[in-house]
Order: structure tokens, then C-alpha cells, then sequence
């Protein structure tokens, strides 16, 4: 139990030192050496535990949808099925633009990179979370019969994906990549929603169109 607990703390060191160069240099190309010596490590510490710098870079993606899952605990409290998923978008977006000098470099890594282990587990994770922000629309039977819980979080991910991408290159401000994250969610459960819902995804819509970046917005 004691070595476990040396372990962790020595994995968490690693981590939180990973994590303030990135914030300091606004990159991810820090050595492994560097990272020791901020860590107070050898350097075969880090490389023993992780393996890898990019298992490493990956562990603090893992870490960040940690923070946004507990950020989001209101969000899927929330009653009505279809303010839940808005305000699961919501509440990831805001999380983002909440560092941007360290979620950029981070993503940027992750949406360049091809990792055959690690990308795969991590975007399992992320549609987990779309999964548990549909679960009231799922629960209460609002969704057509042509399309499943499933496909429809795949379609979340993939919205929310493309939107970050643009964000993270700086093609969207902070405040553009909020609006499109909220166009976009409701975009897509306009597909799924009754008359009174539609309503509330319209004036939704209505009100994140005049924030959306103009080169993305067709005229008209």
C-alpha cells in the first residue's frame, strides 16, 4: 500500500509538472529530461511509470475529461432531457476556453498525432460523456426509432471535435468556439425534438447565430 501511494504521488508529480511547462511555454516540446528535473525526478522516473512522453501528454488529456465530467455534475443533474445535453456543451466549452494557453498545445497534440492505444481509449471517453448528457432524452423515450442513443452521441463527438480543431488552430476566438459548440448541439437535436422542444433549440439558435464566426456562417 505505501509503495502504491509513493507511486501515485510520484505519477501526480509528473503529471503536474508536464502540465506547468505546457503552461509556461504554451507547447508541448519539452524534454524528458526537463520534465524530470521540474518534477525533482530522475529521469528514468517518468519513463518508468508512463513509458512515454506521449503516454504522458495522453495521461493529461485522461486528466482534463476528469475535471470536465466533475465541472458537468450540474449540468447532468439537470431535469429537462434537452437542457442537459446544451448545457453538457456548455459546460465543455467553457472548460476549454478556461486555459487556453494550456488546452491548445495539449489538443493540438492530440487532433495531430495517430496513436493506435491511446487516441482510441480517450475518445471512448468522450463519448461516454455525450452518452451520459443523452441520457434523460434516452430515458424518456424522445428519441426516434431510426436513430439510437449511440448515433447520436457519435454525432456529438464529432461536432464538438471539429469545433475544438478550429479552436485550437485560433481559427475560432474563445467566444466564437462557445457559440458554435451551442449551434452546433442544438443543430443536431433538432433532429430528435418535439414541438415544444424545437422551440427552446430555435431561440437557441437565434441567440448563438450573431456570435458565430463569419467565415463559417453561409450568408442568408
Amino acid at each position: 500500500m505505501v509503495r502504491e501511494a509513493q507511486k501515485e504521488m510520484r505519477r501526480q508529480r509528473t503529471l503536474d509538472a508536464a502540465e506547468a511547462l505546457i503552461r509556461k511555454t504554451g507547447t508541448i516540446e519539452f524534454s524528458m529530461q526537463t520534465l524530470a528535473s521540474k518534477a525533482k525526478l530522475s529521469l528514468a522516473t517518468p519513463y518508468n511509470l508512463f513509458g512515454s512522453k506521449s503516454a504522458i501528454l495522453y495521461a493529461l488529456l485522461n486528466r482534463s475529461l476528469d475535471e470536465i465530467a466533475k465541472e458537468s455534475e450540474r449540468a447532468f443533474a439537470h431535469r429537462h432531457p434537452f437542457q442537459r445535453v446544451l448545457k453538457a456543451a456548455d459546460s465543455a466549452a467553457t472548460f476549454f476556453v478556461s486555459a487556453p494557453d494550456f488546452y491548445r498545445p495539449l489538443y493540438r497534440f492530440l487532433l495531430g498525432v495517430s496513436d493506435p492505444v491511446h487516441r482510441p481509449a480517450y475518445m471512448n471517453r468522450s463519448l461516454d460523456y455525450w452518452k451520459a448528457s443523452l441520457a434523460g432524452i434516452e430515458q424518456e423515450g424522445l428519441l426516434p426509432k431510426e436513430i439510437s442513443h449511440d448515433q447520436l452521441a457519435r454525432q456529438l463527438v464529432i461536432q464538438f471535435t471539429g469545433a475544438l480543431d478550429l479552436w485550437v488552430q485560433e481559427e475560432l476566438n474563445d467566444i466564437e468556439f462557445k457559440a458554435q459548440i451551442s449551434y452546433g448541439t442544438s443543430l443536431l437535436l433538432l433532429g430528435v425534438a418535439g414541438d415544444d422542444d424545437r422551440n427552446l433549440l430555435l431561440k437557441q439558435l437565434g441567440s448563438k447565430k450573431r456570435k458565430l464566426p463569419g467565415q463559417f456562417t453561409l450568408s442568408g
